[in-house]
């Protein structure tokens, strides 16, 4: 049966490229074809294909794998994994230095913060990792309950709610549920200083390959920033990033 199969050429190599770099580790062009018995100039067309989809990354010459088939597994996902391609992100994102930006994920009614870059700003709050929040009062977690299914975030819902953080902390389920049904209108989620008075935090859900929110990231500014249109634009960067993000660890839209 295997003799009457008709493989694609350019596809079988491209599968013995992935496989070579994934045992071997960082490699170069001219290893990879050596390696392979292949001609170089095909190496590199193929090596070029699979850096665009992300299957391959190439840095100073070297390819090493990409994070695209995180997608195609149904593994859990490693939160090592995700911090590192949050702060990579981060990193080539210049329109966000200047702000406080965070990577949390849910745990029952609680968010756990996994990476925080804080910035300069009068925030009164200096975010941590490990660091543990209602999840009814912060962008992350509004934006992760925003696309939970109904039947769990109604169970949330049902339980206890949170003692108020600040004066304008969400005070019952169902000022919550407005807040989660504003943020699936919006794109995005908003913390009007429920954390912390003085602090205005803009988040949106980081969705694996199944399209469940399986952590979320949020911008923080002080009050005084978040005039109407700051908050449209930084709105839109942090769902972008979260997007970005999503696509990195295997959603697709």
């Amino acid at each position: 049966m295997d003799d009457e199969i008709k493989l694609v050429p350019a596809v079988e190599r491209a599968v013995r490229i992935l496989d070579i770099v994934a045992a071997k580790g960082p490699m170069g062009l001219s290893e990879i074809a050596r390696t392979l018995s292949l001609p170089k100039s095909s190496v590199h067309g193929l090596c070029h294909t699979l850096c665009h989809f992300d299957l391959l990354r190439e840095k100073a010459g070297r390819y090493s794998s990409g994070t695209r088939s995180l997608g195609w597994t149904d593994a859990a996902l490693d939160e090592t994994a995700l911090i590192a391609e949050f702060r990579e992100i981060l990193n080539k994102t210049p329109s966000l230095h200047g702000y406080t930006v965070t990577l949390s994920t849910l745990q029952e009614t609680e968010v756990i913060y996994l990476s925080c870059q804080n910035s300069s700003a009068p925030l009164g709050v200096s975010f941590r990792i490990g660091m543990r929040l209602p999840a009814a009062f912060t962008a992350t977690g509004k934006a992760m309950l925003a696309h939970m299914p109904q039947a769990e975030l109604n169970k949330i819902l049902d339980g206890p709610f949170p003692a108020p953080l600040t004066k304008t902390s969400a005070q019952s389920a169902d000022t919550l549920l407005s807040e989660i049904d504003e943020t699936r209108k919006r794109g995005f989620s908003v913390d009007n200083g429920q954390v912390r008075s003085g602090m205005c935090c803009l988040g949106a859900a980081v969705r694996n390959a199944s399209g469940e929110a399986v952590a979320g990231v949020a911008l923080s500014m002080t009050t005084a920033e978040a005039h109407p249109d700051v908050m449209d634009a930084t709105g839109r960067a942090i769902s972008d990033f979260a997007l970005l993000l999503s696509r990195r660890i295997g959603f697709r839209n």
